[in-house]
């Protein structure tokens, strides 16, 4: 009989991290900073490059941490004793892996739309008077709000796990933690 896993796979838990400042950062700088740069700004290609690169990689990494979950043993879920807050929790982290994947790939449907790769990484052509002409664009945009907003219930849940439920539940995600 094997023993039981405490702790998700290193590679999870690096994965998972690695993702969250990935995404913070794209939404961050997609909503925050490009979103207000007029598209003929000399600083928009440059920062809308990395902009795309964060999100492929983003998408990219998503797959293998989907292929990683799928094939390594993880921990039991934890359970609050309320049913519903349960439910709850496995539908945030559906939510999480769903939006991530669809608000890339919207991400792509407007690169592509707009000739972003050719613009910006062939330097063939200009970039578009503006990206709201771009139906994928509003797309792109409300799925990462929401998936910011996913992303804040996310941690709410595991603050409220860690600080008052006090189950220790941030030792499953941590590099550092005993297995």
């Amino acid at each position: 009989m094997s023993a039981q896993v405490t702790r998700y796979h290193p590679v999870l838990i690096a994965l998972h991290w690695v993702l969250a400042l990935a995404i913070l950062l794209a939404i961050g700088f997609g909503g925050f900073v490009l979103d207000d740069m007029a598209n003929d700004s000399v600083a928009k290609p440059g920062l809308l490059r990395l902009h795309v690169a964060i999100g492929v990689l983003i998408l990219v990494f998503t797959v293998v941490r989907l292929m990683v979950r799928v094939r390594t043993p993880r921990p039991a879920p934890v359970a609050t004793g309320k049913p519903l807050m349960d439910k709850v929790a496995v539908g945030i982290h559906h939510s999480l892996y769903t939006l991530t994947v669809l608000a890339a790939l919207a991400g792509l449907a407007l690169a592509s739309s707009a000739d972003l790769f050719g613009v910006l990484f062939r330097h063939a052509g200009s970039l578009p008077k503006d990206f709201d002409d771009f139906a994928a664009h509003a797309v792109h945009g409300v799925l990462a709000y929401t998936l910011l907003g996913v992303v804040f219930l996310h941690v709410a849940g595991a603050l409220q796990h860690q600080f008052i439920l006090k189950d220790g539940i941030m030792s499953r995600m941590s590099l550092r933690g005993k297995k």
